[in-house]
């Protein structure tokens, strides 16, 4: 063999160490779970459990309605590849999800399949009131009949307590999903639930003082949080889930805050905020935006700081109107 044949020989085995190289890079790639949530909160606890072994994608932002969302084309071409389709169940993603699913072509994260988890399996719901979901375009009555776990409040995950929960099912399914990994998944999963526990007894501590406020929510996302923290929720801008209330609605519930001296109203970005920024300027309460999901663009890159800010907030407004008004507990 000639040298120039010898030189060839050796350019044709390193380009196909490097076309191996490349090829085996790939596969690995490929090799992690695609994972495509309904929501940012349960994609960011996937992706802390995960880690390195998944490839997480939300179909939504934080500043979206969650109850309203449009199924675009993208959707389908993530759920299509998806080896896992997180929800949040309890009927949120009713009016929107299986329009995505019907057009993504992927029968293996159907409901009932092994592709398919919902997340929220073990929480004590709140259920919904007749009243508050009569004549609602995303909601009927049969909802509210029979088992209440299938008809409770779906914001549950704003009670941080549930986030524990949700850890645990979606680390279970990870470990069925790819079994070669579960020491890695239960090494995350175990220093996920120690910080989050460890954060929990903070804000438990932080929100004390504050047992029996009187706050009043635009929607029925923060009826968890506020019942664990003994706020009382005294009443909503939104009549019913979902339905904008009518002008003689507002000037009613302008004349009860007035009367009770109600000091707060909370709000999530993506819920109507100039209406209760009105309601707030009418009755003197303190007009709070907090974040109820996950959202990097306002600052919130994860379930642990989505609580951090939110308590934080939460807590800095209550102190100051502690000092401001004398029917706060002190």
């Amino acid at each position: 063999m000639t040298s120039r044949q010898n030189r060839l020989h050796r350019s044709l085995i390193w380009t196909g160490a490097v076309v191996t190289a490349i090829v085996l890079m790939a596969t690995d790639a490929s090799a992690k779970l695609r994972i495509v949530t309904a929501f940012p909160q349960d994609a960011s606890i996937a992706q802390t459990i995960g880690g390195n072994e998944v490839e997480v994608h939300s179909l939504t932002t934080g500043n979206q309605n969650p109850h309203a969302v449009d199924p675009k084309p993208s959707f389908s071409v993530l759920l299509n590849k998806a080896d896992l389709l997180i929800v949040n169940g309890q009927n949120m993603e009713m009016a929107w999800m299986p329009i995505a699913l019907t057009s993504s072509r992927n029968p293996r994260i159907l409901e009932g399949e092994n592709g398919y988890l919902n997340p929220s399996v073990g929480i004590t719901f709140i259920p919904y009131a007749q009243e508050e979901l009569q004549s609602t375009p995303f909601f009927s009555l049969n909802l509210i009949v029979g088992d209440p776990q299938k008809s409770g409040n779906h914001h549950y995950w704003l009670d941080p307590e549930n986030g524990l929960v949700v850890a645990k099912n979606i680390y279970d399914k990870l470990v069925a999903l790819d079994p070669d990994h579960t020491d890695y998944f239960k090494e995350n999963h175990e220093r996920f639930v120690t910080q989050l526990k460890e954060k929990i007894t903070k804000w438990d501590a932080m929100m004390a003082p504050y047992k029996g406020v009187n706050v009043v929510s635009y929607h029925r996302d923060w009826i968890y949080l506020t019942k664990r923290h003994g706020l009382n929720i005294f009443s909503y801008i939104e009549p019913k889930e979902t339905i904008p209330p009518s002008a003689g609605e507002v000037a009613l519930l302008v004349k009860r805050m007035k009367e009770k001296h109600v000091p707060i109203v909370i709000v999530s970005p993506w819920q109507p905020q100039k209406i209760s920024r009105e309601v707030a300027r009418q009755t003197g309460a303190r007009f709070l935006s907090l974040p109820s999901t996950v959202d990097e663009r306002s600052g919130v890159k994860d379930y642990i700081s989505l609580f951090d800010k939110i308590y934080g907030e939460l807590t800095q407004a209550l102190k100051e109107l502690q000092v401001e008004r004398r029917n706060l507990p002190r």
